[in-house]
């Protein structure tokens, strides 16, 4: 706006321009006072005489038409200088026939004929704005071109008007040329209509208020206006306004006649007039809107207008807005003034007037008031399921807190319910409100929101002035919140229990997330309950998954007795029962676990998904014995003699049986006792020291370490060995010396299987 008025204020400069436009084809013009312009210079575009002289493209020539270049002082100093001037290539200037301009201020648009109008740019200026706009299409008229250019509505008679070729600026600092190179001056584009042509005089009330002393005549375009006659009544023109005084104590009415100044014509029909006549009418009571401005585009907007008592009393009124009928909602009385609440309706031009007349004299106005109005404001809505977070629908099986903001510092926005669709009530703290949908309804619908500005009369507090829709349109549906299972094994309100049956046979209910241990022979009686009939509405459907694993006491998975299942569980219903498959063996180990899916689309999550969605999980072991016989092959790697004679037997093979203690979950204790046959040094041959191949019936202790949950291990052991063999000598001088049969031996194997039972 200021950049704009700079180019009416101020007159072309002789210091260097930051912009240089001169139209395409013109000769060259000078772009700087002093120095020179830096080549190279752009397409199209060339340098002439000092290097300060620049000759733009011709219409048909290639180039861009806005470019930019380089000056210096000197050539020296181009390779370091930083200042530019930008170079437009401006259309051809147009030939304005001005006696043909016409401006038409209220209906916005300017009329004109001449040459080479296309791309004509019209500047058109009042002290409070401003624009800019272009001759698009001309038409041929006669042997002239015609345009019609679109300015802005409702501007003053004596708005400014420049006009500038196309792709011309306006800007304080650009220096313009014409077609022959000379400068052109500011005030040589101002643009003065021959004629403006106005659609009317007086604002759309048509009244004079007199209650208060002279009356005040509003002029729409005072600016036009050289001369005011009123007739028997005195009146003169004064800042912008007619002013009414003496004027007869039982007159209803004025006329008022204006005189327009030259080049102002008032539109009548077809005709144009310089003098205005208008009767208005007088008004002696005053009428006020109190409730703020109205609010535009909104609906059922209302407002509360005040009128004088003396004004009211015996007295039956008719209110018009804008010309049309208004209707009163409600009526306050006070001792000096009366309160109206009307329905005006959807409105949409950003003033108003309202107007009261008496239906006892033939629709008398004895009230008007214009008002402006303002944009209605646009409902900002955030809804939220507490603990839950925010959510973008409306759930119809429990409330969400609705909170709602954006109707300025002086109003504030209340919800209302929409019959069918949802209810509204106000929230424990007052500062939000609860919305929920009505049960069983499903579809879009948009929230609705009462306007409420501050500063109402006493009289109509909580009154809504107009109803606004948020934009956004919301489905209904249920909420689906992920539900808690609950912890309890005793407690009534478990979503899910996993029963067993205990020694006697009894159902017992066993408790999450505890060791639980259940009779061998009740292996067979586990079943989950899920109790849908536990279900809150407010919880809505829930998708779960349960997973039941079992594994044997060495690790190893029983595939066959597991399960794996997704459902979805919905509120209401009967208990469901899901038999396990259970164990087979003493020590299986059963997991059952119930957990929420993690799906987006279906649970309303928030952030439950930082802690993760509810769970639980039981963990059953079947009993089993307190140790455990087996037997298994043992394949002795290396086992050392440790008695005479000593030495390493370097190939091994038994049987052995073992008996080792069981731990609560049937793990088998590393020591054990062993007994067993052994056949010792098989890769000795027979009477070779340090000791022939026998066969020994062994017994003591060993540990054994189970590789991998399989029945393999690996052991170490410590025997007593009785051998059965012949007489051996192990001392070649004295043949007749035996051997002992009894030996201990010593050393690691390599044992195969686990065949046995548990004790």
């Amino acid at each position: 706006m200021f950049v704009l008025a700079l180019v009416f204020l101020l007159p072309a400069v002789s210091a260097r321009a930051n912009t240089v436009q001169v139209p395409e084809g013109s000769g060259p013009v000078p772009v700087v006072p002093r120095g020179v312009v830096c080549g190279p210079a752009p397409v199209g575009w060339t340098i002439g005489a000092e290097n300060r002289f620049v000759r733009p493209p011709g219409p048909d020539e290639v180039g861009p038409r806005v470019a930019e270049v380089k000056v210096a002082a000197d050539q020296a100093a181009c390779s370091r200088s930083t200042n530019g001037v930008t170079l437009i290539a401006t259309g051809q200037f147009p030939e304005i026939d001005l006696a043909s301009v016409a401006f038409f201020p209220d209906e916005g648009r300017l009329e004109m004929k001449g040459q080479h109008l296309k791309g004509l740019q019209i500047l058109w200026q009042t002290p409070q704005k401003s624009g800019q706009d272009v001759c698009l299409d001309p038409q041929p008229s006669g042997k002239q071109e015609q345009c019609v250019v679109p300015v802005g509505r409702d501007l003053p008679g004596d708005t400014s008007l420049r006009w500038m070729p196309s792709r011309a600026r306006f800007d304080a600092d650009v220096v313009t040329y014409d077609e022959n190179g000379t400068l052109v001056d500011a005030n040589g584009f101002v643009l003065r209509p021959a004629r403006v042509v106005i659609s009317n005089m007086f604002p759309a009330s048509g009244s004079v208020d007199v209650s208060q002393g002279p009356g005040r005549v509003a002029l729409v375009h005072p600016e036009t206006v050289i001369s005011v006659d009123c007739g028997q009544a005195r009146c003169e023109i004064a800042e912008g306004v007619v002013a009414v005084r003496s004027f007869s104590p039982i007159a209803t009415t004025v006329t008022v006649r204006l005189r327009l100044g030259p080049r102002f014509f008032l539109a009548h029909g077809a005709a144009q007039e310089q003098v205005v006549t208008a009767t208005l009418p007088l008004l002696h009571c005053p009428l006020a809107v109190v409730s703020g401005p109205p609010l535009r585009d909104g609906d059922a907007t209302q407002v509360i207008v005040r009128l004088d008592a003396r004004c009211v009393s015996g007295t039956r009124l008719r209110w018009l807005t804008d010309g049309r009928p208004a209707e009163v909602l409600r009526t306050e009385k006070s001792s000096d003034a009366t309160f109206f609440l009307l329905a005006t309706g959807r409105v949409v031009s950003e003033r108003v007037t309202i107007a009261v007349t008496r239906a006892d004299l033939d629709g008398t106005v004895i009230g008007v008031v214009e008002t402006a109005t303002i944009p209605a404001p646009r409902p900002r809505v955030t809804l939220e399921l507490p603990k839950h977070g925010p959510i973008d629908f409306i759930p119809t099986n429990r409330d969400a807190v609705l909170t709602v903001v954006g109707a300025g510092e002086h109003a504030r926005f209340v919800p209302l319910a929409v019959e069918g669709a949802y209810a509204v009530t106000p929230a424990p703290d007052h500062r939000s409100y609860l919305v929920r949908g009505e049960p069983g309804v499903t579809g879009f619908v948009s929230l609705r929101f009462g306007y409420r500005p501050d500063g109402l009369p006493s009289e109509f507090a909580g009154t809504s002035l107009a109803t606004l829709e948020d934009p956004v349109q919301r489905v209904l549906r249920e909420a689906n919140v992920p539900a808690p299972f609950s912890t309890s094994a005793s407690g009534d309100n478990a979503l899910i229990e996993l029963v067993c049956a205990d020694a006697q046979g009894k159902p017992h209910r066993l408790e999450p997330g505890k060791e639980n241990v259940i009779p061998f022979a009740e292996r067979s009686t586990c079943r989950v309950l899920i109790h849908r009939e536990r279900l809150r509405p407010e919880d809505g459907q829930q998708e779960v998954v349960l997973d039941v694993d079992v594994t044997a006491a060495d690790g190893s998975a029983r595939g066959s007795a597991g399960l794996h299942e997704r459902m979805v569980l919905r509120p209401g219903g009967d208990v469901r029962v899901i038999p396990l498959k259970g164990g087979t063996r003493q020590f299986d180990h059963i997991v059952v676990r119930m957990a929420h899916v993690l799906d987006e689309t279906r649970y309303t999550l928030g952030p439950l998904t930082s802690d993760g969605l509810p769970a639980v999980q039981w963990s059953v072991t079947i009993e089993g014995g307190r140790a455990r016989l087996y037997g298994t092959v043992s394949i002795p790697a290396g086992l050392y003699r440790m008695t005479s004679p000593s030495g390493q037997l370097t190939l091994n093979f038994g049987v052995l049986s073992r008996i080792v203690k069981l731990d609560r979950r049937g793990k088998e204790s590393l020591l054990g006792l062993e007994l067993g046959l052994m056949g010792m040094g098989l890769l000795q041959p027979a009477n070779t020291t340090p000791y022939p191949a026998t066969l020994g019936a062994v017994g003591g202790v060993g540990i054994r370490l189970p590789l991998g949950g399989s029945d393999t291990a690996i052991a170490i052991h410590m025997w007593g060995v009785y051998e059965f063999r012949g007489r051996y000598a192990p001392d070649p001088s004295s043949p007749n010396a035996d051997a002992s049969h009894w030996a201990i031996i010593f050393g690691p194997s390599v044992s195969i299987g686990n065949v046995g039972a548990n004790l």
